[in-house]
């Protein structure tokens, strides 16, 4: 049977991955970088039976309309944008990719707790700003990786390749998680414990925890006040795990840092935050990295693919 797809936006390599589906298929690629409007995918999902979802939102009065679509692939490992739920009541697959985001992720944590501990941002802008060298030889003093505790909020597979490329720096990791993950644990020579004790043993705490509702501001004043002086703050997982105005305060008052990669109304930064001089910010670009984004819409067509024809092996979200 002839599938109808629609891919809300241009990826990677989209093109030459779309040739593996069968040349029947009738395919609709959005051509604006910015992505469909609500409305614009309202409308598509109409005819739709396979939906490949780039950075755009599902919602339950979306599907309302699609009578045809049987299969969502989500080009990223978070579902926060699609309404699974009220796919799941309507007999639609979802499928996300879990494993493709994982080392790009866990990398830009790494390079986030650098920049933060060795303040590369900071001189950077001093630099271009006055086009000399500081002139007090102290000004700039930092700190090294190595010997530092790393506290990892959240121990799946970003929360342990991030634990794993941290070892090479020879630090000692700690990790918080919904349950104990003694396997890995053991593998990464890291330690389980309390959230309270992490806070405050860790110089450096990096979140790698679901955008869920009950994980929002789960990072807020109290957890920061049990943050030690001069500590570090990085979060790639999601904006909204964080408090930002408590953030911004903590910034001003011990912290030493925080390394952000997500915000909580993207595509939108807090003044209060980038008014920050001991704060670097990145635009949502944990998988940012052409090999990754290429495997990231192989792997969300393929997922598409299977769904539509029955088949197994798809990570499908439940």
């Amino acid at each position: 049977m002839a599938e109808s797809i629609v891919v809300t936006r241009p990826v990677p390599n989209l093109k030459q991955e779309l040739k593996r589906l069968p040349p029947d298929w009738d395919l609709w690629v959005h051509d604006g970088e910015e992505g469909m409007t609500d409305d614009e995918l309202c409308q598509r999902l109409q005819t739709a039976s396979g939906v490949l979802v780039a950075g755009s939102r599902v919602t339950a009065d979306m599907l309302d309309g699609a009578s045809k679509l049987r299969a969502i692939s989500n080009y990223g490992a978070g579902v926060d944008n699609i309404d699974v739920a009220a796919a799941r009541a309507r007999g639609i697959l979802v499928a996300n990719l879990p494993e493709q985001v994982t080392y790009s992720t866990a990398e830009l944590a790494i390079a986030l707790m650098l920049s933060c501990v060795r303040r590369i941002a900071e001189t950077d802008r001093y630099i271009r700003r006055h086009l000399v060298f500081p002139s007090a030889a102290q000004q700039y003093m930092a700190g090294n990786l190595h010997g530092k505790t790393l506290g990892i909020v959240g121990f799946g597979r970003i929360g342990q390749k991030t634990a794993e490329l941290a070892r090479a720096f020879g630090m000692n990791i700690v990790y918080y998680n919904s349950k104990e993950e003694t396997a890995p644990a053991e593998r990464l020579g890291a330690r389980y414990c309390s959230l309270d004790e992490l806070l405050s043993a860790a110089d450096i705490v990096s979140l790698h925890i679901p955008g869920r509702p009950e994980n929002r501001n789960f990072i807020g004043s109290e957890q920061l006040a049990k943050m030690k002086p001069g500590a570090v703050l990085v979060n790639t997982a999601r904006g909204m795990v964080v408090d930002q105005d408590a953030l911004a305060e903590a910034l001003e008052s011990h912290l030493g840092g925080a390394g952000l990669d997500v915000f909580a109304d993207e595509p939108h930064v807090p003044a209060k935050l980038a008014d920050q001089e001991n704060a670097v910010l990145t635009p949502h670009i944990g998988t940012a990295a052409w090999e990754t984004r290429c495997e990231m819409t192989r792997a969300a067509v393929d997922h598409l693919q299977r769904m539509l024809l029955g088949q197994e092996g798809v990570p499908l979200v439940t």
